[in-house]
Formats: structure tokens, sequence, C-alpha cells
């Protein structure tokens, strides 16, 4: 195709050139324009003669240039076909490895939430049960040191009793020593009550 293309090529030239060599003749141009055997027959042989040189020696390393050219195009476009679906596989996988971090770092971050709602009922449950200790020790302390009080009051009006007892077995009972002896017991009564540990 490109031979024929060079060959039309070569025979314009040399349609061309035809008139400018008869024009350089002089009077001898007429015989140039007019059809004769022996211009035909040379510039035909010429013609076929400068096709074959050419054939030869420039148009095969011009077809293999040609062709070279046109291989390498076509292996870098392969290459760039290659090294974008390579790109746009490492791009996918780019995605999907950022997707797995999201989602790992999104159940981390769901897992650290639920270990810290865990750890702070556990606390507060701790904290429960330490309380309930506290409250059951103080409860148990103020009810020995109330039962402590009662025996002692116990124990104080019951002295008391039976010292007014022997007051009065030792006493002659007369209505005023009655109600001296009375006072008495009151005043001791108050006196131990408000002197002894009890508890406020």
């Amino acid at each position: 195709m490109i031979s024929l293309r060079l060959a039309a090529g070569w025979l314009l030239l040399a349609a061309a050139t035809l008139p400018a060599l008869a024009s350089e003749g002089g009077g001898g141009g007429a015989s140039l324009i007019q059809p004769k055997f022996g211009t035909v027959f040379w510039t035909l042989l010429t013609f076929i003669l400068l096709v074959a040189l050419l054939g030869r020696f420039a148009w095969k390393p011009l077809l293999g240039a040609l062709e070279q050219r046109e291989k390498s195009i076509k292996e870098s476009i392969d290459q760039a076909r290659k090294d974008r679906e390579e790109a746009e596989g490492l791009l996918a996988q780019h995605h999907e490895l950022l997707g797995e971090a999201r989602r790992e770092r999104a159940e981390a971050v769901s897992a650290g939430r639920r270990d810290a709602e865990g750890l702070k009922a556990e606390i507060l449950e701790e904290a429960k049960k330490q309380r309930e200790q506290l409250l059951a020790q103080t409860q148990a302390q103020v009810d020995a040191g109330l039962r402590q009080a009662r025996a002692k009051l116990r124990s104080v009006a019951a002295d008391l009793a039976i010292q007014a007892a022997e007051k009065l077995l030792v006493k002659n009972l007369d209505d005023p020593t009655q109600k001296k002896l009375v006072e008495d017991y009151l005043a001791d009564l108050e006196s131990s009550d408000g002197s002894g540990p009890l508890p406020s």
C-alpha cells in the first residue's frame, strides 16, 4: 500500500519535472511535450530503476522503521493498559484494606466501650458490696454499743434499787423520810445515768 503511494508520488514528480526540462531546452521544448517513443522509454526506464533502487535501499528500511515504530507504540499501549489494570487492582486492594481497617477500628472502639462498661459495672458492684459491708459493720457496732449501754443502765439501776431498798430497811420510814429517800434515789439515778458512757 505504501509502495503504491510512493510510486504514484514519483510519477507525479516525474510529470512535474518534464515541463521544466522542456523549458530549459529552448526551441526543442515542443518536442518534449509531444510523446516520442525514445523519451517515454527512457523516462519509464529511469522511473522503474529509481523505484527498484528506492524499493531495495530506501523503502524496506523505511517500512522496517515504521513497522518497528508501530510495534513499539503497540507495546507501549499494551504496557500502559497493563499498568492501568495493575493500578486499578492496587486501588481496589487499597480501598478494601481501608474498609477493613475502618471495620477493625470500629470493632476495637466497640470492644473498648464494652470492656469499659463492664469494668464500670464491676467497680460499682464492688463499691456497693463494700458500702453494704461497712453499713453492716457500723450497724453491728451501734447495736453492740446500745446493748452495752442498756446492760450498764440495768446494772446501775439494779445497784440503785438495792441501795434504796437497804436504806428503806435501815431507816424508820415516815412520810418526810420516804419523800426524801425517793428524791435521793431519783438524784442518784440521774447522776448515774448522765455519767455513764452511754452512746448518743
